[in-house]
């Protein structure tokens, strides 16, 4: 790539000359583009011409994609990917150490492309410092939207990184808590985690009253609510519950994944961390019969979701042993490969997923008025989707914050 800068400020005019279009909108792509950005936003978009002012940065797209941002439904950027038990490392290391790894992870993520994040729980509320550093620039990494602690029940999933909490009054308190010290977002554990106890013992959690509650809970404040649901019957009370996306759904039956479909939700089914998973060489006989078993139940819940028309987004699961921020372009091919088509998948981590998390006024598309968040990727995804992984440049809010 070619860059021409000819005068500083914070927001120059910069302009993608010549690229490959992917906008998150359009099913195809569009060939000889050039996109000015302007003031952090997107100003014009037209077909390519030869000769622009002189003022700004000129970016070659030829050989390029160009692509909204990428945005991750699903991760947990306080838990250290990179340990070999991220629950043991967190819970006995200085909360310095856990924030310096965040920070890398946050970085790592922002530099493959991902430019907005879901967090889906933190200890300790590390989210919050997380995202705040992010905004005030302190550390590089996406935009943020914080959960604070899941909300939990005594033992069950997630105490790691929630807040434990029985009953109605309990479980009110909790969830108010974490909306009085700042979260964007609300996250709740409505089963256990078939990964850890084995498909069997992956029960619901939280009854159905509770889940009805904690959403209110939410809708009255404004906010956004996601549960973690594996098994049938924490599907189906979260779906009538009416949360904005069912996270996993690793075990769901067919009757649990129409239950999505009717009542609006949205699946997050963080395919990649079964796959990535399977990969590992640490794996004993035992847990690694039951990723398998996992495995192939996921992936049928997902190309069921998927055939009946359930909308379904992109994520990763980061802060699982081995599931970086960088893999969130498997997950968008894995989503093709259970179904959805290229387009459809790519949409799936741009303009569907902002649309989920609340944020597609801003980011998610590249239309002209919105924040610049792109990315350049070397080839064409639409021929190889492996090319969403060879990010060449990021742009978040009209700065390049990455160039390889």
């Amino acid at each position: 790539m070619d860059y021409i800068a000819v005068y500083n400020s914070q927001y120059m005019l910069t302009i993608f000359h010549d690229c490959r279009l992917i906008d998150g909108v359009a099913d195809r792509v569009s060939e000889h583009i050039d996109v000015l950005i302007d003031n952090g936003k997107i100003k014009a978009i037209e077909p390519t011409r030869e000769r622009y002012p002189a003022e700004g940065m000129l970016i070659s797209g030829v050989g390029y994609t160009l692509l909204p941002g990428l945005i991750d439904c699903h991760a947990h950027y306080t838990l250290d990917p990179w340990a070999k038990d991220p629950f043991s490392q967190i819970a006995t290391e200085p909360v310095g150490m856990t924030m310096l790894r965040a920070a890398r992870t946050a970085r790592d993520g922002l530099y493959a492309g991902v430019t907005t994040v879901r967090d889906a729980g933190a200890p300790r509320q590390l989210n919050f410092l997380l995202r705040d550093a992010i905004a005030k620039g302190l550390v590089p990494g996406p935009r943020l939207l914080a959960p604070g602690c899941a909300i939990t029940i005594t033992g069950g999933h997630g105490i790691t990184f929630g807040v434990e909490a029985d009953g109605m009054d309990a479980l009110q308190k909790a969830v108010r808590a974490q909306m009085r010290d700042g979260a964007d977002v609300i996250k709740i554990v409505a089963s256990e985690a078939a990964m850890l106890t084995g498909p069997e013992a992956a029960v619901e959690e939280l009854t159905q009253d509770e889940i009805n509650m904690l959403v209110g809970e939410a809708r009255r404040r404004g906010l956004r609510i996601f549960s973690h649901a594996q098994n049938s019957v924490s599907v189906m009370r979260s779906a009538r519950a009416k949360v904005d996306s069912v996270e996993h759904a690793f075990l769901a039956d067919a009757d649990a994944i129409r239950s999505l479909r009717d009542n609006n939700v949205t699946l997050t089914p963080t395919l990649a961390v079964t796959e990535i998973t399977l990969e590992r060489d640490d794996l004993t006989p035992e847990f690694r019969s039951r990723m398998l078993h996992i495995r192939d139940k996921h992936w049928w819940s997902c190309e069921e979701a998927i055939r009946i028309g359930v909308n379904v987004v992109a994520s990763t699961d980061c802060g699982e042993p081995c599931i970086y921020p960088s893999h969130l372009w498997r997950d968008i091919r894995i989503l093709h490969d259970r179904g959805l088509s290229k387009m459809n998948a790519i949409k799936a981590g741009t303009s569907r997923a902002a649309e989920l998390l609340g944020v597609q006024a801003s980011v998610g598309t590249i239309v002209a008025g919105k924040q610049a968040d792109c990315i350049l990727v070397n080839g064409d995804p639409l021929v190889d989707m492996a090319a969403l992984g060879k990010v060449a440049l990021v742009m978040q809010a009209g700065q390049v914050v990455f160039r390889s």
